[in-house]
């Protein structure tokens, strides 16, 4: 408070709730022992928050004289933030060791995060682990791994805002269940009956390893567009990878046009090496190199010059020892990007450039891929449009 007068002694505050002008909290502080005189400390879960309040000051002298009341000064108290994970639910199936789980975190008046954490609980909520303290909100993801097969977990994240609004998403319970195959060969299938696109994946799980992973390397790997960051690092599978006789394997990229090694399989039966090299006239070519004996043996592609936004992808291919190697770029490759539906907007550290976000009504934000959404070019309403609620169907003249 600002006060001209005696030696101010100690003070009144008076909030009002800003609609009805009722009187929500009326204290006056007891003396100097209760601290400065011309401060007065609101105590907690006694405003709202979300709402509108007014609040008047006044001040007693050593002689119990009051000062007027102050002119009403009006504020707003933050709302809650809404502090979740969004692809784990409670009680959800983990059909792997390891969880990528997505961080997200809402307030309608932007109050930023100060920090935050990841911790991992057993069946009874006995701390097993937890992560390093994060203060950038870029990106809020983090792998929980190590998981037992047939067993339940619980996993948290707890932070503060800048203002110190305590963050707790509340112990979230998983189960874990597994296969454990011989060989890395499921293949799942799944198909868009919208586009009639088939995706395939294997059962193998990508995740970010933790810096004290890779000896000598700090960064975490970044992920965007389906692409794993590698500029500058290195990555290494030393275990559940396995090449074992005939196969065809393809390795797809951006930023490729360069002189290094690509991939290298150290195995002493089946290793190989993938380089790549630039010539004199800027051409680059790939270089196969099978350990044979005495000798290596080598194949070379042909020689392509790929634009910097170009997917570059080298196939290599197996058959009773016989190897051969192609590869091609990809000059059609567009960036995808993610749409968000609902009527709250998303997070700044949640939007990425020319993501889009449509407020269609429902409650919250729901994030949604762009492969998983079809948009309609049609002068009339498509029947498919109400077999995926994220369609989206822009009248046009075209057909």
């Amino acid at each position: 408070m600002s006060y001209i007068g005696n030696m101010p002694y100690r003070n009144r505050i008076i909030i009002y709730d800003a609609k009805t002008l009722s009187s929500v909290y009326d204290q006056t502080t007891s003396g100097m022992a209760d601290g400065i005189s011309l401060e007065h400390t609101i105590p907690a879960n006694t405003l709202t928050n979300g709402k509108k309040y007014a609040i008047q000051g006044q001040v007693f002298d050593s002689g119990d004289t009051a000062s007027a009341l102050s002119d009403k000064a009006y504020f707003w108290t933050a709302s809650a933030p809404l502090f979740y994970f969004q692809n784990i639910n409670e009680e959800d199936t983990i059909t792997t060791a390891s969880l990528y789980a997505e961080l997200r975190y809402e307030q309608p008046e932007w109050e930023d995060i100060a920090e935050f954490r990841f911790q991992l609980y057993d069946e009874v909520k006995n701390l097993l682990s937890e992560s390093d303290i994060f203060y950038n909100t870029d990106n809020m993801n983090y792998a929980f791994r190590g998981f037992e097969n047939e067993t339940y977990y619980h996993i948290r994240a707890v932070g503060m805002t800048v203002n110190g609004i305590i963050l707790d998403t509340g112990y979230i319970r998983i189960y874990v269940k597994y296969q454990n195959p011989s060989d890395f060969s499921n293949i799942h299938a799944k198909c868009n009956e919208n586009t009639s696109v088939v995706t395939y994946a294997t059962n193998f799980t990508v995740i970010n390893p933790d810096k004290s992973d890779i000896p000598g390397y700090d960064d975490q790997y970044e992920y965007h567009n389906g692409f794993i960051n590698l500029i500058g690092k290195t990555l290494v599978y030393d275990r559940d990878f396995i090449l074992n006789g005939d196969f065809t394997m393809s390795i797809r990229g951006m930023n490729m046009y360069r002189t290094t090694t690509i991939l290298q399989c150290s195995d002493s039966d089946y290793g190989f090496t993938v380089s790549s090299y630039i010539y004199d006239d800027q051409r680059m070519r790939y270089k196969l190199t099978v350990p044979n004996g005495v000798c290596n043996y080598i194949l070379y592609t042909d020689p392509i010059l790929p634009e910097a936004g170009d997917i570059v992808t080298v196939h290599i291919r197996r058959v009773n020892h016989i190897y051969q190697i192609v590869c091609f770029a990809d000059t059609e490759y567009e960036e995808k990007h993610t749409m968000w539906f609902g009527d709250k907007r998303p997070t700044d550290s949640s939007l990425a450039l020319y993501d889009i976000w449509i407020q269609n009504g429902e409650t919250g934000v729901t994030r949604v891929d762009k492969d998983n959404v079809t948009v309609f070019y049609t002068p009339y309403k498509p029947d498919l449009l109400a077999e995926n609620k994220y369609n989206i169907w822009i009248g046009d003249e075209q057909v």
